[in-house]
Parts: structure tokens; sequence; C-alpha cells
């Protein structure tokens, strides 16, 4: 099960039974129910598994996401770096209702961002919140209904707060509560949490700790830091959906590189993102293997390149670094590559095998499979001798064994 993410998501439904969104739950397996875990590892871990990894829209359709976020989270500004999905800011009950968290929540409400109270309690300190709030969630079985009632009454003026009812189990609740002004519902009434198990791309527990030690200094070393995202699959490919999902200036400004992406992104965002990474590791997994085979790849393209046009070395990499995410991920190449920056090279090669990084995989293929008269061809087509392409294969596979090596 290591190679999985699980989370639970549970409609929540207008009057008429169409969803207005889901909430996300974190699980760590199929057993449904919250594991022995604290709420803000729970929740970078659910962002980096359900968000970085994955296209949400795989789980939800167009549908809102509700995510519950401790307190402690939005001052960190977590939920900034979220700020482009059709997602709501769930402030938990356990939440202090202080200036700071008002400043918080009027900094996400600038930015477009949805905002709910979760499980509330009706309390005075609240009120200079109601102005920004999209959403109040109130337990039916935690809040006897007049106190509901009076708490929509006086919300009435704030005419974009809206009100869901959780816990709504039976029908007569779901008439009391929709008599009250409620217009959104949610419980074991309409439905159940359901548990959805979705393919994960983990990375290395040394690799990540690296990372974060690298990004936590003073002054950030760029080429360390994309030394680290280099040897390590999951990391460069939830970088780049990361960009290419938050960063929507990203692809307009004309970068494609490793390098120029993280300088781009910049110490404070590589700090949130490596956290939530660091919490979504495993260390070995069924896939090493083929996390083994893809650095081998990266490597070997990155040297033949380096041989034949020097230019291409890093895009080379990149090429043989992602050429097993379809295998990975259970997915088609035609799915993978939106969601990740790349450049028209590396898309061309991977999807057509176009184009020289494309005739540098065909290599690859054909020195795997073992036809040797057709990889002959390639490499007179490409003037390197047989010694040379062997010489970079060796090479790269001691590159990948002393990355093993190092992470022991």
């Amino acid at each position: 099960m290591e190679n999985y993410s699980f989370v639970a998501k549970q409609a929540i439904l207008d009057v008429h039974g169409k969803p207005l969104g889901y909430e996300l739950l974190f699980r760590q397996g199929l057993d449904n129910r919250f594991p022995n875990i604290g709420a803000e590892q729970a929740t970078r871990r659910l962002m980096a598994e359900q968000f970085l990894s994955q296209k949400i829209e795989d789980l939800v359709g167009p549908a809102m996401c509700f995510v519950n976020f401790p307190d402690t989270l939005l001052h960190e500004g977590l939920a900034e770096s979220f700020r482009h999905y059709n997602i709501v800011i769930e402030i938990l009950e356990d939440a202090t209702p202080t200036p700071q968290l008002l400043a918080c929540v009027q900094d996400l409400k600038a930015m477009g961002m949805k905002v709910a109270l979760d499980d509330h309690i009706p309390h005075e300190a609240w009120h200079d919140f109601f102005p920004y709030l999209d959403f109040i969630k109130l337990d039916l079985r935690e809040l006897p209904l007049e106190e509901c009632k009076r708490l929509i009454n006086t919300c009435r003026p704030h005419t974009s707060l809206q009100f869901i009812a959780e816990k709504v189990e039976t029908r007569e609740e779901f008439e009391a509560a929709r008599k009250l002004g409620f217009q959104y519902f949610q419980g074991y009434y309409f439905q159940q949490p359901q548990v959805v198990q979705r393919r994960l791309l983990t990375t290395d527990e040394r690799t990540a700790f690296d990372l974060m030690a690298a990004v936590t200094e003073s002054t950030v070393d760029y080429d360390r830091v994309t030394e680290l995202f280099m040897r390590d699959l999951p990391l460069t490919y939830n970088l780049l959906r990361y960009i290419n999902n938050q960063h929507l200036g990203y692809k307009a400004s004309g970068i494609d590189k490793l390098r120029s992406a993280l300088v781009y992104l910049g110490q404070k965002q590589l700090k949130q993102f490596t956290a939530m990474v660091m919490t979504a590791y495993i260390s070995k997994g069924k896939s090493q293997e083929l996390y083994r085979h893809a650095m081998i790849r990266a490597r070997w393209c990155e040297l033949m390149a380096t041989n034949i046009k020097p230019e291409l070395a890093e895009d080379a990499f990149l090429c043989g670094l992602f050429s097993l995410l379809d295998v990975l991920l259970d997915q088609t190449m035609e799915e993978v590559l939106p969601n990740l920056t790349v450049s028209e090279q590396v898309q061309q090669a991977l999807l057509e095998r176009k184009g020289t990084l494309g005739f540098l995989l065909g290599v690859v293929h054909d020195h795997e499979r073992a036809n040797w008269s057709l990889l002959q061809k390639r490499l007179n087509f490409i003037d390197m001798d047989q010694h040379t392409s062997a010489r970079c294969y060796e090479e790269a596979v001691h590159w990948s064994l002393a990355l093993d090596a190092e992470g022991d």
C-alpha cells in the first residue's frame, strides 16, 4: 500500500441534491477513519498527495474542495500556495479569533479564495470575521437547532454568507435544517465519506531532508538545490506540477529550465513546497526499481546530449527522467504532460519521439531491448561510436548507484 495515497471525500449538497463540493478528509488506508496523526501533518500530507502529485479534478470534477486548515498553517501562508484551485479553506473549531487570524482571512479573500468556519460554536469574538466568510458549518450533533437559528438570523445582513448543516443523519433533520435557513447539507443521510485510493509518486527520505536543509539556509545555493531535484524523479515531477498549477505567469515568462524554475519560485515557496513533500515521502517502495531506471535514463540521455548537442543536456536529463511517468502513474503520457511545465522539445520527444531528444530516447530503447542492428544505425546517424555510447550508459549506472549509496 505504500505507493498509494488515500483520501475520503464527502459531498456537500444543496436542497435539490446537487453537489456544491466535497470535503476532503485525510486517510492512511482503506479504513475509513481519521488516523492517529496531528492536524498540521494531515493537512500537509493531504495537500501534497492530492493536489501536488495529481489532478484534483480527477477526484472531484469541477466541484469545490473543502479542506481543513489549522490556524498555524494559515499564519504560515500555506493556503496561499493553492489560490488557483477551487478550494474552500476551513478554519477549525479550535482556532482562536485573533487579529492576526482575521488578517490572514482578509488576505485570502483579497486573493479571491473562499473561507469557511468549520464546526463553528457561536461567539461574539467571531463577528468581525463574518464579512469575509463564504460559509459557516454547524454540527447538528453539537449545536441545538434554536442556536443555529439565532446565528443564521444574526448573519442575515451578510448576504454572501451561507450555512452548511453538518452531521445530517435523517430525513427529519434535513427538513428541519432546511426550514431554519441552511442552504447546504452534509452527513450520512446523503453520503458517508468515500475512500479513494490513488497512485502516489514518493520521494527518498534522505533527499527530502537534504532539500529541507538546503532551502532553510540564510542564502539558498540554487546549484545545490537543483542537484537535489535532479537526483529525484518525484521531486521534480511535483515541483513542475506545482509551478504549472499555481504560478500562472511562469509559462508566459518563457522559463523552461529546472534551475530557472527554482529561482523563479523563490525561497519562501520552496520552503512550503519542501515541507509538504517532507510529510508525504516514503523511503523505499515497490516502484524503487522503476525510479532507479528513470534516473539511469536521465543521466544517460544527458551524457549523450553533452557529446552531440550540449545545449540540450538539461532537457535531455528531464526527458529521460520523465520517460517512465506513464508507467509509474498508470496514465498515458498524453494525460501526464499537460500537468508539467517542460520545453516543447521535451514534449515532442515524450509524446512523438521527435527531434534530437526523441532520437536519444530511441537509442535508449534500442539498447534496453538489445536491438543492436538498429542501435548501430542510430549511433552512426549521430556520429557516436559504440565505445562512447557504452561509456555513457555505464557512467549513468554508476551515477545511479552512487545516489543510492548516499541515501543508505
